[in-house]
């Protein structure tokens, strides 16, 4: 999730909203006596609060009540606001705030798209309020948000997953970029969508068949190329000496008109550039390094041949 969207940022509404069903004010009348809200507003914002899976709307006789639901990050948000009452998460966590705490999930570095000054200025306001560390990472005390952060995520990826298919399976994720299986009934996914890993390594002559395909999300990427295909493979299941394989394959297969730099960099932004220079170490001495995920050379020529992989 790298730029703001209205779908899972926060107005201060919202967060108002929250706080007060935190509370225990259940009662919508009572909400807006609290907020000084008019009914058409405090029904908008609970109407955009329960797409994010975080609310429910009853009503009991002649009175509608509201409470948290009973999603995992739904149920971490009320623990949050319930302990931490003293946050003015209304200015913390609205607008902007939420993407650079996803982003600061997986490290300080991540923050590269957000501009400078909106960086500097939610960051003061982040560790003035002792949320995000001098070193630029989540307190320990507030672990709470840390989880929440990660499962409020993993909610809005499983969304756009469905968007695809309800039988879609997220088999990586980071930034808001994942790989997804999906059945191959599959006709036109929708924008965002990238078939690769396996699924295209037909294109290199290397005809692999399954049930499914492999689908990369991402807002920034326009198109899959092979050293992407490789890494993707990697990604699918990173303890498997199968998908190592086939990426060995497709590595040796391509050869010399892959882009190394690029390979590279990218196996070192996904995290497995230990295993991208094991390969490519294999590949040169046919031997493995007895904690790898890679085959016997045996192993790799059978396959190769049965390919038509010049080993």
């Amino acid at each position: 999730m790298k730029t703001a969207s209205s779908e899972y940022t926060f107005s201060k509404a919202e967060l108002s909203i929250l706080k007060e069903i935190a509370k225990g004010n259940h009662e919508l009348v009572s909400i807006e006596k609290a907020l000084s809200i008019t009914p058409q507003l405090l029904s908008y914002n609970l109407n955009k609060l329960e797409k994010k899976g975080l609310i429910k709307t009853t009503q009991h006789a002649f009175k509608k009540q509201t409470y948290f639901g009973d999603s995992k990050h739904a149920t971490l948000l009320n623990d949050l606001l319930s302990v931490h009452r003293h946050i003015d998460w209304e200015n913390v966590l609205s607008g902007k705030a939420i993407d650079i705490l996803l982003q600061t999930l997986n490290g300080p570095e991540n923050h590269a798209s957000i501009p400078k000054n909106t960086l500097w200025r939610h960051l003061k306001n982040l560790k003035t309020r002792g949320i995000i560390t001098q070193n630029g990472s989540i307190n320990s005390r507030f672990h709470t948000l840390f989880e929440f952060l990660k499962e409020y995520q993993n909610f809005f990826l499983r969304k756009i997953a469905a968007t695809v298919s309800r039988d879609a399976v997220i088999l990586w994720q980071k930034d808001g970029e994942f790989l997804m299986r999906a059945p191959k009934t599959v006709q036109r996914p929708p924008k965002g969508f990238l078939k690769t890993a396996t699924s295209v390594f037909q294109e290199y002559d290397l005809p692999l068949f399954s049930e499914y395909d492999i689908y990369l999300y991402s807002k920034d990427k326009k198109e899959i190329q092979p050293e992407d295909a490789i890494l993707h493979t990697l990604l699918i299941e990173p303890d498997s000496t199968r998908y190592t394989t086939y990426a060995l394959l497709l590595l040796k297969k391509v050869g010399n008109r892959l882009n190394m730099a690029y390979l590279l960099s990218e196996a070192q932004r996904l995290g497995i550039r230990n295993q991208v220079d094991s390969m490519q170490q294999f590949l040169k001495t046919h031997k493995r390094q007895a904690d790898s995920m890679l085959p016997t050379w045996n192993e790799f020529i059978e396959k190769a041949t049965d390919y038509r992989v010049v080993a």
